[in-house]
């Protein structure tokens, strides 16, 4: 990731489990994750380069979601709370789960492919 200059990479669907805590670690980035435990399948993942100033945030868990994300502090700008989210299919986005996301502070950048659910 570093040679394609990747300061934050966000996964989701990672498929990894706590009894593996550090499979697919790179080098040179702190990884974040939260596993599915009561499944397969599922879980969140978010890597940050060393370098930056971010923070984990523990999230409460999501009725229809997983989440993993991280503050990043930025000179001269405010902190940017940005999380890598799963929404378990075949459940329906809720705005419950969003307002708890968004709670999470002033800037808060969500990423997932938020397939639609039918």
């Amino acid at each position: 990731m570093s040679e394609n200059s990747i300061d934050i990479a966000l996964v989701q669907e990672t498929y990894l489990k706590p009894n593996r805590p550090k499979a697919c670690s790179i080098t040179g980035y702190v990884q974040l994750r939260t596993d599915r435990t009561y499944s397969s399948k599922g879980g969140t993942a978010l890597y940050y380069r060393r370098s930056l100033h971010c923070d984990s945030i523990n999230i409460r868990p999501l009725i229809n979601m997983e989440a993993t994300g991280c503050r990043l502090a930025m000179t001269g700008h405010s902190t940017l709370v940005i999380v890598s989210v799963y929404l378990l299919s075949p459940k329906r986005l809720l705005r419950r789960d969003l307002r708890a996301l968004f709670a999470l502070g002033d800037a808060v950048i969500l990423f997932d492919d938020f397939i639609v659910k039918t």
